[in-house]
């Protein structure tokens, strides 16, 4: 078994495939944002270097989202269209309970936070509970002063994750911050989740896998806004 993970919902885009002992083979982009060009060549670039090919995917998985909208559509169009090529399936990957993966040694909370402009940001609060994830914080939009209040109300230990803890650094202290190696989104973790969800009978056909925007762009929320 193997399947390829794409994530694009970062400032980096990053691929990583997974086989059915957990080995993971890993790329990523020194690029910032420029998914649309770099992500096939890096796929390319992974299968070619580890003897596989796209043919050998039992699977593809994408970062279905938060994050970046335009970065969402691109990895998520490219899994479609990789899974509607070759015929196998295709897995929707929540990129905030992905980071699970990120620290899953980790005795507490771990909660990624995007700032999704306009004051607010994605974010959710996940432990480890026996072997599986557990949603303590729905992902969802905050204020980060909500997103906190519940955080807090949760109690325990907590790590904070992704690019908001950086837009909203007044609010975390530095060691309740990740290590910055694994602060933000990576496909190795999508392709972990991505394996356990497949195992878990969680996979879609390819016109079934959506992008998890959250919210409206903003260009469709001034449309609606005129329309009114």
């Amino acid at each position: 078994m193997y399947i390829l993970a794409l994530e694009t919902t970062g400032a980096h885009a990053s691929a990583a495939i997974i086989n059915e002992e957990g080995q993971i083979f890993y790329a990523h982009s020194e690029e910032v944002l420029n998914h649309l060009q770099s992500l096939m060549p890096m796929v390319q670039r992974l299968l070619r270097e580890n003897g596989l090919e796209l043919k050998d995917m039992d699977a593809i998985a994408a970062s279905q989202g938060p994050g970046s909208f335009t970065g969402i559509r691109i990895g998520v169009s490219t899994a479609r269209a990789l899974a509607q090529v070759l015929k196998i399936k295709t897995i929707a990957v929540p990129t905030l309970k992905a980071f699970a993966y990120n620290m899953p040694d980790f005795d507490g909370l771990i909660c990624p936070v995007f700032d999704a402009r306009r004051s607010q940001v994605y974010a959710g609060a996940y432990r480890w509970r026996k072997g599986n994830i557990e949603e303590v914080v729905k992902g969802a939009p905050y204020s980060i002063e909500a997103f906190l209040e519940q955080v807090n109300a949760a109690g325990g230990s907590r790590l904070f994750f992704g690019d908001g803890t950086k837009a909203y650094s007044d609010y975390f202290k530095k060691e309740e911050l990740a290590p910055e190696d694994c602060r933000l989104q990576n496909a190795v973790s999508v392709a972990k989740l991505a394996k356990d969800m497949k195992l878990a009978g969680l996979e879609t056909e390819y016109e079934e896998l959506k992008p998890n925007y959250m919210r409206k762009a903003e260009a469709e929320r001034k449309l609606e806004e005129k329309r009114k």
